[in-house]
């Protein structure tokens, strides 16, 4: 051309990924617990009309409410209204259901991604041991030998999944205590004040934890200033990494607190055992039977906003109870599986009938997606056949399994004769559990239990 510019017509081959907003909402809802439910449930009735209950009233809605609703310019005297004009839609903008898309993110998800295509499948397996084993700080809650002896796998390919655990983000993470908690933040120093920094929490903690400047200033021989620095680094370090995540911290308690919202309730009598999900039932929820005969009439009308109005509230209201009806199925399943695996530790509640479990076996047994299994899990809790409510977390986590049998044992022991931790040792050897004798002092002191000479002098 004269002007000197070119034109190209062609055309052009893409993928992408779309998410199908039906598998973004049963997810979101999937994740919810009880109380959460309800709510979401009850936001959804108030935004979506064409969604109502099974037992209201169905002559209720009337076609001019769909109109007000779904197409106001029906009802207005002229498209010059401002407020119609305001309320117009916009062809642009659609529902977007990424929004019901829940923020939780849990810490096993979040190092599985990192790790697990790394590895190979035994590698796999102490992964998820040793994820499981965490706290709710994000320390390691167990031994890497009492690991590899319940398990059977070998002790240096655990201490090596575990040093590839503790390269994960957050940093710190797989930690057994703070002081290599700081050491794994502080490892790769880009300057003077962080290799200062880490040499003193790797040779001077004590002097770290008593803020001795003077002392650390002599070993080191450097000036004040530079030795406040360091204490400015060690600082800003986080000395528990997992804190960001939602994590439940209360499993010691939850069957004490009666606010503790139950999720699924495991009963058995003389017919057999039984599950069921408290909370609002998928099949109480109905589509507006109004907004479906609104819908069949104008389907092949050429109004388009009206219809595509119409659409939106009625496909709306199908997939969000498609959704609920998905989610107790789901939990469902999870329980009868429980009653199948667990049947023991779920009808009296005993942990040394709590067997090893992971939330990776349980969905290959079931056919599921790990993820689908985490969301089903996390943040709920079950009542038991003796009506005690625990949380999801200790059905995972094999080291809670001997916390808590450590917990028994001290609470059966004769006041006047103490156990030591070696003698709670051999009992626990005698059940099976194979631990060291520092395990138990540190389960002992993790729930704040004195020692067998001081529990005497009590």
């Amino acid at each position: 051309m004269s002007n000197g510019f070119r034109i190209d017509v062609g055309t052009k081959q893409s993928l992408s990924l779309r998410v199908d907003p039906k598998v973004v909402l049963s997810g979101q809802l999937l994740e919810l617990n009880t109380i959460e439910l309800q709510a979401t449930i009850q936001a959804e009735l108030v935004e979506n009309p064409a969604l109502e209950w099974l037992d209201e009233g169905l002559s209720d809605i009337t076609i001019e409410d769909i109109y007000a609703s779904v197409a106001p310019s029906e009802l207005k005297n002229g498209s010059e209204d401002r407020e119609f004009q305001r309320s117009r839609p916009n062809d642009a903008e659609e529902n977007d259901w990424m929004d019901l898309v829940a923020s939780y993110n849990s810490l096993e998800d979040h190092l599985e991604a990192q790790l697990f295509h790394l590895f190979d499948n035994t590698q796999i397996q102490i992964a998820e041991m040793i994820i499981g084993s965490l706290d709710d700080r994000g320390y390691l809650d167990a031994e890497t030998e009492q690991i590899a002896m319940d398990y059977n796998f070998d002790l240096e390919m655990v201490e090596e999944v575990l040093a590839k655990i503790q390269t994960c983000e957050p940093a710190g993470i797989g930690a057994r205590n703070v002081k290599e908690c700081l050491e794994i933040q502080l490892a790769k120093p880009s300057n003077d004040e962080e290799r200062l920094a880490l040499d003193i929490v790797k040779h001077s903690f004590e002097d770290l934890v008593n803020r001795n400047v003077r002392g650390i200033m002599r070993q080191y021989k450097v000036m004040p200033e530079l030795v406040h620095e360091a204490f400015e680094v060690i600082v800003s370090c986080s000395p528990f990494p997992a804190e960001t995540f939602d994590r439940d911290n209360n499993w010691r308690t939850d069957s004490k607190r009666p606010g503790v919202p139950v999720d699924m309730i495991i009963a058995r009598n003389e017919v057999g055992w039984s599950v069921e999900i408290p909370g609002i039932d998928h099949r109480s929820l109905i589509v507006a039977r109004a907004y479906r005969e609104q819908f069949i009439k104008i389907k092949d009308s050429k109004v388009d906003d009206e219809k595509r109005h119409l659409s939106q509230c009625v496909s709306r209201a199908q997939q969000f109870i498609e959704a609920l009806g998905q989610r107790h199925s789901t939990l469902m399943r999870v329980g009868y599986y429980l009653i199948d695996q667990q049947s023991g530790f779920v009808t009296t509640g005993n942990y040394e009938f709590l067997r090893s479990l992971t939330r990776r076996k349980m969905a290959a047994d079931l056919g599921l997606h790990e993820s689908t299994i985490s969301r089903a899990t996390a943040g709920k809790h079950i009542q038991l056949v003796n009506g005690e409510v625990i949380s999801f977390d200790i059905i995972f986590k094999p080291a809670l399994r001997i916390q808590y049998i450590i917990s028994e044992i001290l609470q059966t022991e004769n006041p006047d004769n103490p156990m030591s931790d070696e003698r709670i040792t051999q009992i626990l050897s005698e059940k099976g559990i194979v631990v060291a004798r520092r395990t138990v002092n540190k389960y002992r002191d993790r729930s704040k239990t004195l020692s067998s000479r001081r529990r005497r002098s009590a």
